[in-house]
């Protein structure tokens, strides 16, 4: 047999493997303390009690946060059930810095930030740095007004303040890496893969809409 021939057929026996062990991992039922454990001490009320809140923590410098990105997008921040709230993690000054970038995001309501601002951090812009950050506001569409209104808006108390109110958050959860998800202020999803985090996820707000 052609060599060439021989190890397409080897690659497409390895692919039907994988997806199959995929497919058999995320149709595997849902149990709590091992996709999901209850928060000890659950707070905070949605803000639309007519949703089901999801939280997410995450860092723009996070790899696999980058990697869900597209997939909370479309299977969670779209989704009408959902309160969804991204909250970036701050554990030192470069987070915490990165974290009113996030703040800032959500207060001028300029979602489709999110994936520039993640592929930049990846590509080594530093995007604390006003002039770096201002030319990424500019490439996505971004408005002179707009601009700056975003960078007032990033230099405000307001966006200190929520700053705190993560870290505040990070206590409660007792959050130590990304991502991770809270669902109904209750249910922590635990690490695994973007697919199973976002079916979880589904699942527990199917769950609490009942």
């Amino acid at each position: 047999m052609n060599i060439i021939k021989l190890v397409t057929k080897i690659l497409v026996i390895i692919g039907l493997t994988t997806q199959l062990a995929y497919a058999k991992a995320t149709s595997s039922p849902i149990v709590e303390g091992k996709d999901y454990t209850i928060a000890t001490n659950p707070t905070f009320e949605a803000a639309d009690k007519n949703k089901v809140n999801v939280k997410e923590f995450f860092s723009f410098t996070c790899i696999h946060c980058k990697i869900n990105e597209s997939m909370v997008e479309r299977a969670i921040a779209n989704n009408k059930k959902i309160d969804f709230e991204r909250i970036h993690v701050a554990w030192d000054s470069t987070s915490e810095a990165l974290a009113k970038i996030n703040a800032t995001i959500v207060i001028t309501k300029q979602d489709k930030l999110y994936l520039p601002i993640f592929n930049a951090v990846f590509n080594n812009q530093n995007i604390t740095d006003p002039k770096v950050l201002k030319a990424i506001l500019s490439k996505n569409g971004l408005t002179d007004k707009q601009i700056n209104d975003f960078m007032n808006t990033y230099n405000s108390f307001t966006v200190t303040t929520k700053v705190k109110e993560y870290q505040t958050l990070m206590n409660q959860y007792n959050i130590t890496g990304t991502p991770i998800f809270v669902v109904a202020n209750k249910y922590i999803v635990n690490p695994a893969t973007p697919e199973r985090n976002i079916e979880v996820v589904n699942y527990l707000v199917n769950k609490v809409s009942k």
